[in-house]
């Protein structure tokens, strides 16, 4: 999945929360912030869309 960059950082307020190469930080988010921030792209299938808006509920009541 080296479309887009073969690194990635991910800052929250200012600070790096979570850095990797693309496969490990959109495959396998570690960081709470990183996981939220993944589940709220939209994606063209509705029933992705509806798996990925029930995970980031998931995500924001246990965070």
């Amino acid at each position: 999945m080296d479309i887009l960059a073969d690194r990635i950082a991910v800052l929250y307020h200012g600070k790096l929360v979570e850095e990797g190469t693309s496969a490990e930080v959109l495959g396998d988010p570690k960081d709470p912030y990183t996981q939220r921030l993944l589940a709220s792209l939209p994606v063209p299938d509705p029933v992705e869309q509806a798996e990925r808006r029930e995970k980031l509920r998931e995500l924001r009541t246990a965070g």
